[in-house]
This record gives structure tokens, C-alpha cells and sequence, in this order.
């Protein structure tokens, strides 16, 4: 369901080509060294420390490698079946943190593509804050909203923006309206435990 509707995002307005929801239903699950080793590796750059232990990795994809694009799902709390839009009987947790890293050629391509999630996720959402923060050494760009979508389960969230040399990452934490922690204190925190490696 959320899946779906990134890689529509994905595909409309960031204006990628070739991408679809079959294409990353085709691609291989990395193995699952969160729960293992206590860290994951997203991409080339990326590795993300598990200090939460109320988040699981439920998926963590080399969406379109050979486009640069990698994908990473976290959950929270506990699931049950939901019906989607489309029909389709999907569990529904009660948070669930999607991480979307862009590897590309430059800088620049980086910036604009950050930007354009940014200005996608402003679009998607009724704004509540907007603020400029810097964790464990780098800096983001974050928001935080209410779901005004009515085919979206989730009632808030907090989303940051931000990009190191040629990357560029969106990570999103939406949560339903019983979820009692604040999505934003646990998206910095999530941020806290980010490192990235120089090319």
C-alpha cells in the first residue's frame, strides 16, 4: 500500500523512469543484519545503527540498483489486516518508517532530487512545522504533518530531507491515531544513529 504510493510519487513527481511496484517485488531482500549484528547497510554509503528495540526491518531492497535507488522499511508496535484502497489485505502497524537513499552521479543531481522529495512531501501533507536540524553530523531538513489523504491509514508523521556528497535521502515515519510517542522524537533519534562513509 505505502510502497505503492511512494513509487507512484517516485515515478510522477520525481520524474524517475522505469520504476513500478513489479520491479521491486523482482529484486532480492538483503540479509537481515539488523537484528543480528545491530546495524544495517542501505546502499554503498549508508549504515543505520539498531539502538530501538521497539523497530523491525521488515524489508530492506535495492529497489533500482542499477539506477542508484535503494529502499529500507522499519515497523513499530503491533499489525493487523487492513484492507487497502486497491483491495488487497496488507498488515497495518501502528508506525511504520520508510527510507528511501538516492546514489547519484553528483552533487548536484543529489540536491535537486533531495528537493524535489522535499517539495513532494510539503505537497502530500498539511504542514505543522518545518525545521532545519543536524544530527549525529549531518544536516536535514524536517517536517512534520497530519495524513490528509483519505486512503491513508496513518494519521501523522515527521519526514527529514537531506544529502551527503552524491546522496540524497528521504525518510518518512508516519503512524496511526492511537500511536501515543511523538513521530518526530522518533525520527531524530533514528537520524542520530545514521552514518555515512566517503566514496
Amino acid at each position: 500500500m505505502k510502497l505503492k504510493r511512494l513509487l507512484y510519487i517516485l515515478c510522477t513527481t520525481f520524474m524517475l523512469t522505469g520504476c513500478a511496484h513489479a520491479s521491486l517485488l523482482s529484486q532480492g531482500t538483503k540479509q537481515d543484519t539488523w537484528s543480528n549484528s545491530g546495524f544495517v547497510t542501505v546502499g554503498h554509503n549508508m549504515t543505520i545503527q539498531n539502538t530501538d528495540n521497539q523497530m523491525t526491518l521488515l524489508e530492506n531492497i535495492d529497489v533500482l540498483s542499477a539506477d542508484g535507488l535503494y529502499y529500507a522499511t522499519w515497523t513499530m508496535g503491533d499489525s493487523e489486516p487492513y484492507e487497502n484502497s486497491e483491495g488487497d489485505i496488507v498488515d497495518l502497524y501502528d508506525a511504520h518508517l520508510y527510507l528511501l537513499l538516492g546514489e547519484f552521479p553528483s552533487s548536484q543531481d543529489a540536491q535537486e532530487n533531495m528537493n524535489k522529495w522535499l517539495t513532494a512531501g510539503k505537497s502530500n501533507y498539511e504542514i505543522l512545522s518545518e525545521e532545519e536540524i543536524t544530527c549525529s553530523g549531518q544536516s536535514y531538513s524536517l517536517i512534520t504533518y497530519n495524513c490528509i489523504n483519505e486512503t491513508n491509514p496513518y494519521e501523522r508523521g515527521a519526514s527529514a530531507f537531506g544529502m551527503y556528497q552524491d546522496n540524497a535521502v528521504c525518510i518518512e515515519l508516519t503512524c496511526r491515531e492511537n500511536f501515543e510517542e511523538d513521530p518526530r522524537d522518533i525520527l531524530i533519534h533514528f537520524l542520530d544513529n545514521i552514518t555515512y562513509s566517503s566514496q
